[in-house]
């Protein structure tokens, strides 16, 4: 019988390296919050904003919102949701307040 698990080839396993993957999200964090402050910055100096510790919150604060009205992930467990979802406000918190620190060390 054709499309049997007999007749298809053997599937090749991936290993994860968990070193690695913290390595490569650690990285791309560093990345997007230099982007950040990149922008914020030029926006700054060309009178668009005023970057202040009050902006960076105004920021955070919008994502946040944004975060708690989306779906984000489509779970049948309300747990998983919640606990994605809480993380996710987690990591985003983490992320404006280092950009806050940031810019209060280099004004």
């Amino acid at each position: 019988m054709a499309g049997t698990p007999e007749d298809q080839p053997p599937r090749e396993q991936v290993e994860l390296d968990p070193v690695a993957i913290a390595a490569r999200i650690t990285t791309l964090e560093m990345l997007v919050r230099q982007m950040m402050v990149v922008q914020l910055r030029l926006l700054a100096d060309g009178g668009h904003i005023e970057l202040t510790q009050d902006y960076v919150r105004s920021l955070s604060d919008a994502y946040a919102r944004k975060v708690d009205e989306s779906t984000i992930i489509e779970s049948s467990s309300a747990d998983v949701n919640y606990a994605f979802k809480l993380n996710v406000l987690h990591q985003l918190e983490r992320f404006f307040d280092e950009i806050s620190a940031h810019l209060a060390e280099n004004p």
